[in-house]
């Protein structure tokens, strides 16, 4: 019986979790871009907090 082998497994998912840190951190750096370009048009702190919420994963970017 041959065995498998999980070293080709663990790597793949490295990766997807090191790519979805990659696009939360990207997503948080655009919302803070438009923060910091946005506040003479009303934006506020309920934007700051959607900001880190979505950079913890407790929310999704929407699409």
């Amino acid at each position: 019986m041959e065995s498998v082998d999980n070293s080709s497994i663990e790597p793949d998912k490295q990766q997807l979790e090191e790519q979805r840190r990659l696009e939360s951190a990207n997503d948080f750096l655009e919302i803070c871009d438009r923060l910091n370009n946005g506040y003479e048009s009303g934006l506020y702190w309920e934007d700051v907090q959607r900001a880190l919420r979505i950079a913890a994963g407790l929310e999704k970017w929407p699409e």
